[in-house]
């Protein structure tokens, strides 16, 4: 993977895994706040931490199965399933250990933003190869066209 490619991948998660550590470490100190300070700060840095570390590993992932999966006409439905298994179940057993008591409110908004995400993210991806195909299809174009116009003129 060209250097270029890989550090947009790596700085679209980064940013990506900051929002998630905001906005559902915020959420989750927020509906945990009724059983103590202590417990939804802690609840709130667990879910914080877990979904930046989530968002950036996923990100990742989903680039890495999206091209693993270039060939199939399934390549979206493939990608969307494995990710959207990962984000309901890797929260769900963590905040299980960990004793969450609003279990389902802590995590089903971020599921379905993840969600949301998700889907965004691939689809982006599959617009992001429709224009390399279309821009490379266009180069050879003009190559050909340049090849033919100088074979005519010598």
């Amino acid at each position: 993977m060209p250097t270029d490619v890989r550090n947009a991948s790596l700085l679209r998660s980064f940013l990506s895994a900051i929002a998630g550590f905001s906005v559902y470490g915020g959420w989750a100190y927020y509906v945990n706040a009724d059983h103590g300070t202590g417990l939804a700060t802690m609840i709130g840095l667990v879910q914080g931490g877990y979904s930046f570390v989530l968002t950036f590993v996923m990100t990742l992932v989903t680039e890495w199965l999206f091209k693993r999966f270039t060939e199939s006409k399934n390549q979206v439905a493939y990608v969307m399933i494995t990710i959207l298994i990962a984000l309901f179940t890797m929260p769900y057993v963590i905040h299980v250990f960990i004793g969450t008591p609003a279990i389902w409110m802590t995590i089903l908004p971020g599921f379905a933003i993840g969600a949301m995400y998700t889907g965004l993210y691939v689809f982006g991806l599959k617009k992001i190869d429709r224009v390399k195909e279309d821009g490379y299809r266009l180069v050879e174009r003009q190559k050909q066209e340049g090849f033919h116009e100088r074979r005519s003129t010598t």
